[in-house]
């Protein structure tokens, strides 16, 4: 045993490492339909392997705190701007509302329980699963004129405490969320379907747009010519032909496919491509000729895409009005926002940096997507440079300060490259062919990132973590619980009697407002359907920044 002691302290990594690869295994493990998650299991193993005093330097646990909270910021930048701009004030207001519920209470409980700065800071970002708490709270806590010791005992109290109480932080608001429709007795499915109808400008059971909609594809079928009469004829006197609406998507002569067939006399024994709804195809062969199979042509339907939307025209209007000016010959699969799938209703206001995935020839693809903004083609390369950049600019940022009374006011290191991400994610929403950082990218960075300083954590507050345990466990899991279900509480009673936001809505939004995308997925499916995501993007790019800030606000309000 002592050989594997003195091989862990002289080789940390290792200890680093399976910190992460245990952790993860042990945050998927179901308790009762619920599980840990990553990033308190990451924590928990840490504290483990942390007995044996192996120490880990510092400026691993700074440079990878750095690279998940610039990506963060990366991440929610566009609708954080968009936010203050000029969209989403009661969701802004709501935002603040929740924050500024969970400062208070935290800081109200830490007195109450006698709580030092460390544990009060730990208890505020478990209880609001907001893991960049004990960044800037750590940063914080550095700077307080007291001993390294104390320094130290802080640290460890802020780790203890957050592992004690994230857990229900997570579980907690999952089974709170699915209670609350009964709670405060309103039907979740009925307001749901209420503002899909609003949404649809109809009464009718279709909701959704009418052509730029995936399940309203035509079908394509490949037609050999053998009718003598369309000779020398063009395309669109073929589609006159028809009794029902079709559409001839290509022309293929000698084994090639024209590129301006709609201008092409035809000739017999052309492949003519139509493209029409089910049970629309039953003239075609009596009109053109037989029904043959041709792989290429059958293809020319086949094209997906992602966009984001930067187009000034687009943003701002509606699925419907696009569907009715621009989307004759392309198909909507579905519209993302911050990663998360919205409904496609008519009256669905397309945001700037929303995700429309659309279908249909490669042509018409690629003229709908430069017409709306930027085609999200598949990359394997990541800007580096704009993330070195922007962690350097971000930690220089941090380090400015000026005082308000007795208290600094800093960013910090955390706040400051927060910051920097969040500028930077905006101006890429400008400039897409700027500082592109991919999707994999940004989940492996804040991910990795994010439990890499976890294991810092835990590693570092491990030797003192079985005593603070004992010494105040229980009291830390109470005062957790209800500072989980505060801010949440009273935002239901805030959001819907001053804000009179619609239920649907005001549930997603404080799953926003607290960062809790478990909590979103639970009211999603008490709704049965995508309508709390519309509440839930502004929120939490605000979240986000607003709990971050708050770990150094509540070290210094806690001395």
């Amino acid at each position: 045993m002592t050989a594997i002691v003195d091989l862990f302290r002289t080789y940390p990594q290792i200890v680093i490492f399976l910190s992460i690869a245990i952790g993860y295994s042990v945050g998927r493990i179901k308790f009762f339909g619920f599980n840990l998650g990553s990033t308190a299991g990451v924590l928990l193993v840490a504290l483990v392997f942390g007995q044996m005093e192996i120490a880990v330097s510092p400026l691993l646990e700074a440079i990878m705190f750095a690279l998940f909270i610039f990506c963060i910021g990366y991440k929610v930048g566009p609708e954080f701007f968009s936010g203050i701009k000029k969209e989403g004030i009661k969701y802004i207001i709501l935002s603040f509302f929740v924050a500024i519920v969970g400062l208070v209470t935290a800081v109200l409980l830490g007195k109450l329980f006698h709580f030092d700065p460390g544990t009060t800071a730990g208890l505020l970002g478990g209880a609001m699963t907001q893991s960049t708490i004990l960044g800037t709270a750590g940063e914080a806590i550095k700077n307080l004129a007291i001993t390294p010791e104390t320094k130290t005992l802080l640290s460890s109290d802020m780790a203890v405490a957050y592992a004690i109480t994230y857990v229900f932080g997570t579980a907690g608001l999952v089974v709170f969320f699915k209670l609350a429709p009964y709670i405060m007795r309103f039907d979740l499915k009925a307001e749901s379907a209420k503002i899909e109808r609003e949404m649809s400008g109809s009464d009718e059971e279709e909701l959704q747009p009418e052509l730029f909609l995936w399940n309203k594809r035509p079908g394509l079928r490949v037609y050999l010519v053998k009718n003598p009469r369309l000779l020398g004829t063009f395309a669109n006197q073929i589609v006159a032909l028809f009794k029902t609406e079709v559409r001839i998507n290509g022309i293929k002569r000698n084994d090639k496919i024209l590129d301006s067939y709609l201008t092409e006399k035809i000739q017999q024994n052309d492949l003519i491509a139509v493209a029409a709804k089910a049970g629309e195809f039953l003239q075609a062969e009596e009109i053109i000729g037989p029904e043959v199979y041709d792989k290429d042509l059958e293809h020319l339907i086949g094209e997906s895409l992602k966009v984001c939307i930067l187009n000034k025209e687009i943003i701002g209007k509606t699925l419907g009005e696009l569907s009715e000016h621009h989307s004759s010959n392309c198909f909507l699969k579905a519209l993302s926002r911050q990663g998360h799938e919205i409904p496609l209703n008519k009256n669905t206001i397309v945001k700037k940096c929303d995700e429309l995935d659309i279908i249909g020839t490669p042509k018409d693809v690629e003229t709908m997507a430069n017409y709306l903004g930027y085609p999200q083609r598949q990359r394997n390369i990541s800007d580096l440079s704009l993330i070195g950049i922007g962690c350097a600019i971000g930690t220089l940022l941090g380090l400015l300060s000026f005082r308000i009374g007795y208290i600094p006011i800093t960013l910090g290191i955390g706040g400051g490259v927060l910051v920097a991400g969040l500028i930077c994610g905006w101006l890429r929403s400008h400039h897409p062919t700027f500082g592109v950082i991919t999707s994999g990218a940004q989940w492996l960075l804040t991910d990795l990132g994010l439990n890499l300083f976890i294991v810092c954590i835990g590693l570092a507050a491990a030797p003192k973590a079985l005593h603070a345990l004992q010494t105040s466990g229980s009291t830390l899991f109470f005062a957790g619980m209800i500072l989980t279900l505060t801010p949440m509480v009273l935002g239901i009673f805030f959001g819907r009697y001053i804000l009179k936001i619609n239920p649907a809505l005001l549930l997603g939004a404080l799953t926003g407002a607290g960062t809790i995308t478990a909590a979103l997925n639970a009211v999603k499916e008490e709704a049965d359907s995508h309508i709390p995501t519309l509440g839930y993007t502004v929120p939490y790019a605000f979240g986000n920044v607003l709990l971050t800030v708050w770990g150094t606000v509540v070290v210094y309000l806690m001395q």
